[in-house]
């Protein structure tokens, strides 16, 4: 296919031809659209019998005017019909050796079948890398077409844009296109997303973020490069792109299975510089904690990509929702963002400085709160959903791109250890504990039932965190049987010495064996 000819092939069948036998020497047809000639076919030795009820065309259409073939395809690919004219010589002296040429003329009104659904899955994705020469990032794939009928093409390479709401979002290379007899192709394509140029452009991009997230999905433009941008395609194809706009669905394409990772995959460490909780009996359902950390992130690098990816401020706006993904607390987060730096093609640490993350249990979910704390703090198993948008600021290899309440959906199922403390602490790689010693014993009240003490203890905290618990009580049972109650008005920790006071109330069970089995196990050091 150039700009003077059209090679093609094509099967004619006549399944009710019957026994009849039809020699025709050629024929010479010319295609006409609104008066101007389009182009024409010559064919010849073409011959129908019982046996062979077909016609195997392999021939050349011949492009007598490029303006009005341009012009034919613009109205097939917008209207999806075609209305053409077409006058044909047919020697017939095949039917009787006498017979004259014949003149055939035609007014033909074709309408088009809807276009195909075609599958389309990306392999071989290389990049995207920086484009030193056209600017923006460049990637490039292989692209296996799926359709459903039987069909076969070899077209030029061509150019299109990709835009969105006007703003010309990227361009791509595509082709050359080899479409198979069984509909099954492969489309080779470079796509170049340009630099960001205009705020518009930027809110163009934000938005199509927005909607990628949300899973609604976004719709792009597609149609062919300006005609003096390349010359790798036919003159009369190139205008006829121009003029002709596709949509295109972003779920159309579909990424390979693979490239979806497990978080435990990619984020390498977590290290805390600082950790501390508070968590009140008069705010049972309103606990906040602070924290200082670094989470490093390796995305493995399967496509060879090399971009600058970094997010200056990441503003979260989540709530936490429970096993029927119904919600039972929002989180409230300060505006000091998280921060994201690149340290490698695809490795990056994301910081965080937080005084203050709160939990408010929303009224009425308070046993689902429960539930998720029980499980944190005993199973050390976080299992929740969380629901929320993102107000992101990021530099990139295309520019700066904000983007306000990017919508989040996730569910998290974590099950943890213990923490790493930053710089590769080896006391708390060791499990080492925090030093406790009693200062002073104070006998407040006994009875025959109970024995009331006030102990203090100085704990030696070697961490970096911390925590704040007030009004706290806990049951020491043995056997079935409550010894005692322990209950701190106030527990306040925080790294070096700390100063506690305990209240413990021992029961006397006097008659039951239990306790004397307790004395016994105790004293003679078995645990």
């Amino acid at each position: 296919m150039n700009d003077d000819v059209v090679l093609f092939a094509v099967d004619i069948q006549f399944p009710d031809w019957g026994d009849r036998v039809a020699n025709i020497p050629f024929v010479n047809a010319t295609i006409y659209h609104h008066g101007h000639t389009v182009g024409w076919v010559y064919a010849s030795n073409l011959k129908v019998t019982p046996q062979e009820k077909r016609i195997s065309l392999y021939e050349v259409f011949h492009v007598a005017n490029s303006d009005a073939m341009a012009r034919l395809l613009i109205e097939a690919a917008s209207s999806r019909r075609v209305a053409v004219n077409a006058q044909a010589k047919i020697a017939l002296s095949g039917f009787g050796k006498y017979l004259p040429v014949a003149d055939v003329s035609r007014n033909l009104d074709v309408v088009l079948p809807p276009p195909p659904n075609v599958n389309v899955t990306a392999c071989d994705v290389v990049g995207p890398v920086v484009d030193m020469r056209r600017g923006g990032i460049t990637a490039q794939a292989n692209l296996k077409l799926g359709l459903p009928a039987f069909a076969s093409a070899n077209v030029s390479p061509i150019w299109l844009d990709f835009s969105y709401h006007g703003i010309v979002i990227a361009a791509a290379e595509v082709g050359p296109v080899s479409i198979y007899a069984s509909g099954v192709g492969d489309l080779p394509v470079k796509v170049n997303v340009r630099q960001i140029e205009t705020s518009a452009h930027e809110a163009a991009l934000a938005d199509m973020a927005i909607k990628a997230s949300s899973g609604e999905g976004f719709e792009l433009a597609v149609s062919g490069a300006d005609p003096s941008r390349y010359d790798t395609a036919p003159l009369w194809l190139r205008r006829a792109l121009r003029n002709i706009t596709i949509p295109v669905r972003s779920d159309m394409f579909q990424l390979p299975h693979d490239v979806s990772l497990p978080i435990e995959d990619i984020v390498k460490s977590v290290a805390v510089d600082k950790l501390y909780g508070y968590w009140s009996a008069k705010d049972s359902f309103n606990p906040w904690a602070g924290v200082s950390a670094q989470v490093s992130i390796d995305i493995p690098n399967t496509t060879a990509a090399d971009v600058k990816f970094e997010i200056e401020s990441l503003v979260p706006n989540i709530q936490l929702l429970d096993e029927d993904q119904l919600p039972f607390a929002t989180v409230d987060i300060p505006t000091t963002p998280i921060r994201v730096m690149q340290t490698g093609e695809l490795q990056f640490v994301a910081s965080c400085d937080y005084d203050r993350i709160g939990l408010s249990v929303i009224p009425g979910r308070e046993l689902q709160f429960t539930r998720a704390m029980k499980r944190a703090l005993s199973d050390r198993h976080v299992a929740i959903g969380v629901d929320g948008t993102l107000n992101v600021s990021m530099t990139t290899s295309i520019g700066q791109i904000h983007i306000e309440a990017l919508p989040i959906a996730t569910n998290i199922d974590w099950k943890f250890d213990r923490l790493e403390v930053a710089g590769g602490d080896s006391e708390m790689s060791n499990n080492k504990l925090a030093e406790i010693s009693v200062t002073r014993i104070h006998v407040l009240d006994t009875t025959r039932d109970q024995i009331k003490l006030e102990i203090d203890i100085g704990v030696e905290n070697p961490f970096t965190y911390g925590a704040f618990i007030s009004d706290m009580a806990l049951e020491v049972n043995y056997a079935g049987l409550h010894i005692a109650t322990v209950g701190v008005k106030e527990l306040s920790l925080s790294q070096g010495t700390n100063d506690v006071t305990v209240y413990v109330d021992f029961n006397n069970y006097p008659g039951d064996p239990r306790q004397r089995m307790l004395f016994l196990e105790a004293s003679s050091g078995k645990n």
